[in-house]
């Protein structure tokens, strides 16, 4: 692995913060993927925790290629790894996520079998608890059609389910070259507008069903706690989005409505705002639409409520 002549296709990046529960875990299943021409690549985003991450990181020797930096957030991280990855290919590995062992080689696959040069693949995800049991099925999957699914239809895909989950994704390494690095000035939806801006770019989606990533659900994400992050990154990218969104031919009221109103269920006001506002010169949307997105405002306000009893209920954890 730390030979500098190797000239791996894949690159798995994981990037890590205070990991030392899980990251043996994730590490283990990047390193027993059944496609060898890979190279892992472990980034310590300033971790605090006595040095229990870089110890146990250290231990897998040149199994992987390690990296320490001061904390700057997961952007950061990703960047940096991207920055040194020496693959064609990105794959993102969440320190508490784990992948199955077949995961990038089905999507090596996919690649093949479909010829598309500018193209990300997605595969399905599976949820698990903190023991690792499985507990759910993403359903992203009922709004991607399996095979090439065009840009403009894969971007509305991820608006109705609010974002691809990054870790499922294979990325040619040339879509960050051409849409910018992740925004480091974001904490919380940093992914979702990565892979808007990279859509954006028309590269197009490659959908399987295999379920090939393992998405971690425990308390201490801070996806579970990071509500007035959400707003306030959302709000952000919403000034840049929504005017693009508007230029894309036909499928603008489609994008535009999708995206308003999934913003509407998670109560960003500041967003629907904004979408409505970009709408008004073209017509993008209808009288009939703009009441479905009130009415999803409503939803909004209170699911906030309804998801702290159902993590605390079913999931039994303590969300903010």
């Amino acid at each position: 692995m730390s030979n500098e002549s190797f000239k791996p296709l894949v690159s798995i990046i994981i990037p890590v913060y205070n990991g030392a529960n899980f990251v043996s875990q994730a590490i283990d299943s990047a390193i027993n993927q059944t496609y060898e021409n890979k190279e892992i690549i472990v980034v310590n985003d300033g971790s605090t925790d006595d040095g229990a991450t870089e110890k146990i990181a250290l231990s897998y020797g040149n199994n992987i290629r390690y990296i320490y930096k001061e904390n700057g957030g997961v952007s950061s991280a990703l960047n940096l790894g991207i920055e040194n990855m020496r693959g064609e290919y990105f794959s993102w590995l969440s320190h508490d996520d784990v992948y199955k062992p077949d995961k990038i080689e089905k999507e090596i696959e996919a690649l093949n079998r479909y010829g598309t040069a500018n193209a990300l693949v997605y595969c399905g995800v599976e949820n698990i608890d903190k023991n690792s049991k499985c507990i759910s099925r993403s359903k992203c999957n009922k709004h991607l059609k399996l095979g090439v699914n065009e840009w403009r239809e894969a971007l509305n895909a991820m608006f109705i389910c609010g974002s691809f989950n990054g870790c499922a994704l294979l990325i040619p390494k040339k879509a960050f070259e051409v849409s910018g690095w992740f925004d480091e000035t974001l904490r919380y939806a940093q992914d979702a507008k990565m892979w808007a801006n990279i859509l954006l770019n028309k590269f197009d989606l490659i959908y399987i069903d295999d379920a090939l990533c393992c998405n971690r659900v425990h308390g201490g994400q801070l996806t579970q706690r990071g509500r007035a992050l959400l707003h306030s990154d959302s709000e952000k990218i919403s000034k840049e989005l929504a005017p693009k969104l508007a230029n894309t031919g036909e499928y603008a009221k489609k994008l535009i409505y999708s995206y308003a109103y999934h913003n509407a269920t998670l109560d960003n006001r500041a967003v629907v705002k904004n979408c409505i506002e970009v709408s008004k010169k073209g017509k993008l949307l209808s009288f009939e639409k703009r009441i479905k997105i009130f009415v999803a405002g409503i939803y909004g306000k209170i699911r906030p409520l309804i998801r702290r009893i159902y993590y605390r209920i079913v999931r039994g954890m303590k969300t903010n």
